[in-house]
């Protein structure tokens, strides 16, 4: 690892009437470079780390701005530093060991600022009310939460931690930090920063170590923000000979597709169903949650994320739902759940007996009460067909737009990465057969799962990514959606699903 923050352990020689060097440039010397204090804070602290560890001490170098802070004995083995992927919908932290890249611990949680809304623009329409105080805090907390925890459970103290690395949409960046977001959330566009963004942790209120700083990813622009830099630095896509795309699967969906030779982005507002919500009985990709559909000798088979009964089911498990639902002309290519008596007699009855009428409307059980924690079983609404394809039919329009501009088509195509919290649950055949992806071999699709926090941690880790992923922000053409008759036209028909057993 080559990370932005290094410690160093100084063996001092004390001062004496031949040798009155001030205790600063006495450590400037023993380090043999020339740095600026960290804060006046350190600079303060200075003379009491050098005689309080009896002139051993370790010098903390932050690399990015020449500065450093001393502290008292030989603590150069304990340097710390955390990854989060600050998503919409749920925020991850990963803890890691700056000195040998080791992974100590991941903590998950639901992001909090889900209680303002669960989409990008109901929070920015919040904050522009007066509420940024709140969304800002609700961030932060989210991030000490985590912070707290994975270092309870590494057995470790939050106070070795040194740095702090945030990926996330534009949205969520400026959130964090309390920026206006009034041109942000109208047209066209523009963030108030595009970053990077290095500055003190304790700026914002995270609870690190008093000097830890904060690195934000930078902006492509738009709300295709630091987690799709992260994406294309952690997938390679930017390097690559031949046409790559790459799908991020989140609340706010993200599209690239391009080469070494140019790569272009954009951002789609997928809405949460992806990840659970605004479904039924939808939940994250956690224990009881089903996270796959099958049909076997005329039996509807479910997977369980941990074996258990089933409690809900999550976004790899509606996909494949649907898809299966789809083959047996029990989804209609409109979206509509069709019953008995349009199934007609020739339907098998084990089919019809799993179709049953709720207060919510048709529904279709996938696991029955016996297979279930819950009253009544696990089922498939009407409307969660809805919010599926108001979610698939939002990115596949972005995969198509930008698959227009380049003048290419699916077979064009050499890799499919497919990113987001239930990447590794999803099966590309039930993903193409809903038409969430082109029509490519699903041998060309590779699940890459959180490339967000990935890039946190590649950022976290080596300085060279660092400046890598400030290139990719530069270099990639964004293109806007938002707004367009274009894209509302692709929206539309890409809300239908394909006919027969392929996408469109």
């Amino acid at each position: 690892p080559c990370p932005a923050v290094r410690k160093f352990p100084l063996s001092l020689p004390p001062p004496t009437v031949e040798d009155e060097r001030a205790d600063w440039e006495r450590a400037l010397d023993a380090l043999g470079r020339r740095l600026k204090p960290a804060s006046v804070d350190a600079l303060r602290e200075a003379p009491r780390a050098v005689r309080e560890g009896n002139f051993t001490a370790t010098a903390v170098v932050f690399e990015e701005e020449g500065s450093m802070l001393i502290e008292p004995g030989d603590t150069s083995g304990e340097l710390l530093g955390l990854a989060v992927d600050l998503g919409t919908t749920t925020v991850v932290a990963s803890l890691v060991d700056l000195r040998t890249g080791a992974q100590l611990s991941v903590r998950s949680k639901p992001n909090p600022q889900m209680a303002f809304g669960d989409d990008v623009i109901s929070r920015l329409n919040c904050a522009m009310r007066g509420r940024m105080r709140e969304l800002q805090e609700a961030s932060v907390s989210a991030i000490n939460d985590l912070l707290h925890e994975a270092c309870e459970e590494a057995g470790v103290r939050p106070e070795r931690v040194y740095e702090i690395v945030v990926s996330g949409n534009t949205a969520m960046g400026h959130l964090l930090l309390g920026l206006e977001v009034g041109q942000l959330a109208t047209a066209p566009y523009v963030p108030a920063s595009s970053g990077p963004v290095y500055l003190r942790a304790r700026e914002v209120g995270l609870k690190a170590h008093r000097e830890a700083r904060l690195y934000l990813l930078p902006v492509i622009g738009g709300f295709v923000g630091g987690d799709t830099v992260s994406l294309i630095l952690a997938t390679g896509l930017h390097r690559s000979r031949g046409l790559r795309m790459a799908v991020d699967l989140g609340t706010n969906g993200e599209v690239v597709i391009g080469s070494r030779e140019g790569v272009y982005a954009c951002s789609t507002a997928a809405g949460p169903a992806f990840e659970g919500a605004r479904i039924k009985q939808g939940m994250r990709a956690k224990e009881g949650a089903i996270e796959r559909v099958d049909l076997r000798d005329g039996r509807v088979e479910v997977r369980v994320v941990g074996g258990s009964k089933a409690r809900g089911i999550c976004g790899s498990g509606l996909v494949d739902a649907v898809a299966l639902l789809l083959d047996l002309g029990v989804v209609s290519e409109s979206g509509a759940m069709l019953g008995p008596e349009e199934l007609g007699k020739e339907a098998p009855g084990w089919l019809l007996s799993r179709l049953r009428r709720s207060e919510d409307g048709r529904e279709f059980l996938l696991a029955t009460p016996e297979e279930s924690e819950v009253e009544g079983g696990v089922a498939l609404t009407q409307r969660d067909i809805r919010e599926l394809q108001l979610a698939k039919g939002a990115v596949r329009a972005g995969i198509e737009l930008l698959m227009r501009r380049l003048g290419i088509g699916p077979k064009d195509i050499e890799r499919v990465f497919v990113a987001g919290a239930f990447g590794n649950y999803l099966r590309p055949e039930s993903a193409i057969r809903i038409g969430l992806l082109p029509p490519v071999p699903p041998e060309r699709v590779r699940f890459v799962g959180n490339t967000s926090l990935l890039g946190a941690r590649l950022c976290l880790l080596s300085r060279r990514k660092r400046r890598e992923a400030e290139r990719i922000a530069k270099w990639v053409m964004h293109v806007e959606l938002a707004g367009t008759t274009e894209f509302q036209e692709a929206f539309v028909e890409m809300m239908l699903f394909p006919s027969g057993g392929g996408g469109s």
